[in-house]
């Protein structure tokens, strides 16, 4: 019998891994629902598994290199820079990720956070409670429909947010080298380069992955490029941003707001936390991607990918290392 592991199953407190757990046994693997919290857990429960499901675990190298049985890892998310894929690709194991699950959810929190930059919600709901009234308290807004919004990456999370945002009649440009011309053209939105979008947008939204080329890529030099009183909204992952470099410019004002649903660190429990001193800035304990309707896609696509490799011996759509796998 197969063994799959869930080595990280505190990371979604309060998640129901028995779906997963239930479809795995249906086809004969064992699944085992883990919270490791060392590399020494990590080993002694997964070193004779088939099949890896991973939260936050650093799957380095050096762990990869101990599993000797393992023929898929899956991350339990879209992004997957906590898995070494070229160490796991080298092993000949299958590294999937969940690049569908919350799509619409991750940009309708980013919607939400946008809106609520530009029309202050959060920031007026916190004035009130203090026992404030006054309609102008903050920084200025403009109307929504005034505004150029630029999406550094184009991919399916921020075309749906573009289709979700079109009512707003917000001018909209991009950037990324990867996408094709055709997804532009098809949602009516400017293919820009980097510097072109840092210098005409009024509000930005991050939704690259995070790479080595994109780990603070907003910094102090990309944030001088900027608009004076840019918006900054990120729901990809915290180190894209260099959160020291983008306080020094919520305090000198070159950003005028951001709403951050990822930080470089979390989580963050410190109620004191310099973060919270800022009252333009929103702050979001990684949630976007939650809904009752993801957290069912997302423990049923682990499972799915790892019956596709261990079950049927195929290389699912969703195997970020496909290409190098198939030769």
């Amino acid at each position: 019998m197969s063994k799959f592991v869930v080595l990280d199953s505190h990371e979604l407190a309060g998640s129901n891994f028995n779906i997963e757990k239930e479809i795995l046994e249906q086809q004969g693997i064992e699944c085992i629902i883990a919270e490791c919290k060392s590399v020494e857990e990590v080993l002694e429960i997964a070193k004779d598994a088939d099949g890896i499901g991973l939260v936050y675990v650093d799957m380095n190298k050096e762990l990869i290199d101990k599993l000797d049985n393992c023929k898929v890892i899956v991350r339990y998310g879209i992004g997957y820079d906590s898995v070494d894929v070229k160490a796991a690709t080298e092993k000949g194991i299958v590294v999937c990720n969940l690049p569908d699950y919350c799509q619409p959810d991750v940009a309708t929190h980013t919607m939400s956070l946008l809106l609520d930059l530009c029309r202050k919600v959060t920031l007026f709901d916190r004035y009130v409670r203090q026992g404030n009234w006054n309609s102008n308290y903050g920084y200025p807004i403009n109307r929504i429909s005034s505004l150029t919004l630029g999406l550094v990456g184009f991919g399916s999370v921020a075309r749906m947010f573009v289709k979700y945002m079109r009512g707003f009649e917000m001018n909209i440009i991009a950037y990324d080298p990867f996408a094709p011309d055709i997804l532009f053209e098809e949602l009516n939105v400017k293919r820009v380069t980097l510097d072109e979008l840092y210098a005409e947008a009024d509000a930005i939204s991050i939704h690259t992955p995070l790479t080595p080329d994109t780990k603070h890529l907003i910094n102090k030099e990309s944030l001088a490029k900027m608009k004076d009183g840019v918006l900054i909204i990120n729901t990809a992952r915290g180190p894209i941003i260099n959160i020291n470099d983008l306080l020094e410019a919520l305090d000198s004002g070159k950003v005028k707001a951001a709403g951050l649903d990822v930080v470089e660190t979390e989580p963050i429990t410190d109620k004191n936390n310099e973060l919270y001193k800022y009252e333009n800035l929103i702050i979001n304990p990684h949630s976007a991607y939650n809904s009752e309707e993801a957290s069912y896609e997302q423990h049923t696509k682990v499972a799915i990918s790892a019956i596709n490799v261990l079950v049927k011996n195929e290389i699912p759509y969703n195997a970020v290392n496909k290409k190098q796998l198939v030769k």
